[in-house]
C-alpha cells in the first residue's frame, strides 16, 4: 500500500567524494529508525525559486519518497510504500 505522508522527518546522509554522490542512509519518522539500503533514483525539482532534491530510496520491506528543501535544509518524507497493491 502507498501512503502520501508530507511529515518532516530526521535523515542521516552520506557523500562520497569520489563519486559525488549523496545517499541517505537512515531516517527517523515517528521516533522510529529505518535504514536504508537502496538509492532507486534521484532528481532534481524547481518550485519557484526553491531547488528540491527527491531521493526514491528502500530497504528490504519499505520503500520512502524523500524531498530535500534546500532552501530551509530541512527533509521530508512524501510517501512510503510496502509493495502491496489495495
Amino acid at each position: 500500500m502507498q501512503e502520501v505522508i508530507n511529515e518532516k522527518v530526521s535523515v542521516v546522509t552520506v557523500f562520497d567524494r569520489q563519486s559525488g554522490v549523496v545517499m541517505p542512509k537512515r531516517l527517523k519518522w515517528q521516533g522510529k529508525y529505518y535504514e536504508i539500503e537502496t538509492l532507486g533514483y534521484h532528481h532534481t525539482v524547481r518550485a519557484g525559486r526553491k531547488l528540491l532534491h527527491i531521493f526514491s530510496v528502500a530497504n528490504s520491506a519499505l520503500a520512502f519518497r524523500l524531498r530535500f528543501d534546500t532552501e530551509t535544509l530541512h527533509w521530508f518524507l512524501e510517501e512510503v510504500s510496502d509493495g502491496c497493491a489495495t
